[in-house]
């Protein structure tokens, strides 16, 4: 029943879904908390580091995604490997705009 494959090795498709996840609700809560909430806590450099920093998490679990989907592995998991991958490159897109935006609006427009 064991497949030989490492503990880290079965949740590889899944690291697309999860750094997904996890850089676009970091980027939105840490932007949103810092800037747009607090208007003399941070800057907008802050919020694009912060994005930066983010998007490259959400990059390389987008690429451990991808890289399932390319391989040799069974439907399911090639599914949940496409599916990460695309995830990841949402997340990246929205990252995008939400950093471009703090560099765009004013951080205390209200």
């Amino acid at each position: 029943m064991s497949s030989g494959r490492s503990g880290i090795e079965h949740l590889t498709p899944w690291l697309g879904i999860v750094a997904a996840a996890f850089g676009w609700g970091l980027a939105h809560q840490i932007g949103s908390n810092s800037v747009f909430d607090d208007c003399t806590s941070r800057g907008a450099g802050f919020v694009v580091v912060v994005g930066l920093l983010c998007l490259a998490l959400v990059v390389a679990g987008g690429l451990f995604s991808l890289d399932v989907w390319r391989r040799d592995e069974s439907e399911g998991r090639r599914f949940i490997g496409l599916v990460g991958a695309m995830l990841a490159a949402l997340a990246a897109f929205a990252i995008v705009l939400q950093s471009a935006s703090a560099l765009i609006l004013p951080s205390c427009a209200a």
